[in-house]
């Protein structure tokens, strides 16, 4: 197969997961009733007016998950990614893909779905047609660019928005720069990282400098999932089933969540965290899927891994979750029982799920006021410095 071809075949990958993405997207918009009903009977969502979502006892509500995207830079990447299919070069499957009805925008739509849903405030990243996996010689350039987008927009709504760096992953160096240029020029709060570079987990050294830096300044970095290596959704993911099965199986069903758990994992193991015992990883979907495996990844012994601690201390110390949209009683109450109130934070994954509980359902829930405090906005406030 020709390189056109197999850069071809990426990018229907790619747009046949975004795809997928967009029924995700129309179903969390039609309430996401089949799973809120697995959470809780008491749960399921319910339109709530603004006086009864303020009559509970969380005092402010900040979401972390939440995500943006420029039309402007998606046509840039178009351009080059068009470019490069001409000349036989391989196209990263994130080069296109479906773009969810309100991500374009950071202003007045979002802002009044947010004072629907009684959400105080939002972190927000970039999202989907990332520039961050390309070749440094573009991607440190459009990711300047995306920021310094983001930051403008941003100000048009003190207090509303706070920001997480998109860096150039390709260059684990210059991304620090521009992690420190948002930080401390821009007032960005973190950044997020989506997607690996050629394939290449966060344990890499390439990465390094970009979680040095992050330790520095005392800001988290946010472990987002993204599409997998099509060597990896082949073997794993592939069979005896519908194609569009084994998209949703690989993406959001559960394939982006182990990767995202696996490079976590690695990084323990690889010594990051001992090198860097103050890095804060911020990380959605309950923990996404390993964390319910810390104390069975505890049994392999100390004398093996060559690390400082166990496992579920790296987690209990460094890692920081939240439901990212996925409003399921019984993996909240895991996650309170493992990681405890001070280490989870609250998410909608906005605009891919549209939640109308996702202020009433932390209110309601059986916790005491002062853990929903932490939960809605206290953890997050202290993570990013938020005044």
């Amino acid at each position: 197969m020709s390189c056109i071809r197999k850069a071809v075949k990426l990018t229907a990958i790619a747009v046949g997961i975004m795809i997928i993405g967009a029924a995700l997207t129309a179903s969390a918009a039609g309430h996401d009733s089949r799973a809120d009903k697995h959470a809780s009977g008491r749960y399921t969502q319910n339109r709530i007016n603004e006086t009864e979502k303020r009559s509970g006892s969380m005092k402010r509500l900040i979401t972390v998950e939440e995500h943006f995207i420029s039309p402007a830079i998606n046509e840039k990447i178009k351009t080059i990614f068009e470019e490069r299919a001409k000349k036989g070069l391989k196209v990263p499957p994130l080069a296109y893909g479906h773009i969810a009805p309100g991500s374009t925008e950071l202003g007045a739509e979002r802002v009044a779905h947010m004072d629907a849903l009684g959400i105080d405030a939002q972190i927000v990243s970039y999202a989907n047609k990332i520039p961050a996996t390309l070749e440094p010689d573009v991607s440190v350039e459009l990711c300047r660019a995306v920021n310094n987008e983001m930051a403008e927009k941003a100000a048009a709504y003190p207090g509303r928005f706070y920001l997480f760096a998109h860096l150039p992953l390709g260059d684990g160096k210059e991304a620090a720069k521009e992690l420190e240029r948002c930080v401390k020029e821009l007032g960005f709060a973190g950044a997020m990282l989506s997607g690996h570079y050629h394939g290449l987990p966060y344990d890499d050294e390439l990465y390094f400098p970009i979680f040095a830096k992050a330790q520095e300044l005392d800001v988290p970095i946010y472990l987002h999932p993204s599409i997998l290596e099509p060597s990896v959704a082949k073997t794993y993911y592939t069979g005896p089933w519908s194609d569009s099965a084994s998209l949703m199986l690989a993406g959001f069903g559960i394939g982006w969540h182990y990767d995202v758990g696996m490079q976590v994992v690695r990084m323990m193991l690889a010594g990051v965290f001992d090198r860097l015992p103050d890095l804060k990883i911020m990380i959605g979907h309950w923990g996404e899927v390993v964390s319910f495996y810390m104390y069975r990844l505890d049994e392999i012994p100390q004398e093996h891994t060559g690390l400082k601690k166990n496992f579920s201390d790296y987690f209990k110390k460094n890692i920081y979750v939240n439901p990212s949209g996925m409003l399921y009683a019984e993996q909240f109450r895991y996650c309170l029982s493992t990681f405890g109130a001070d280490h989870i934070t609250w998410g909608e994954d906005y605009p891919y799920r549209r939640k109308e509980n996702i202020r009433s359902f932390l209110e309601e829930f059986d916790l005491p006021d002062a853990d929903k405090e932490k939960i809605a906005h206290g953890n997050i406030e202290k993570l990013l410095h938020i005044k």
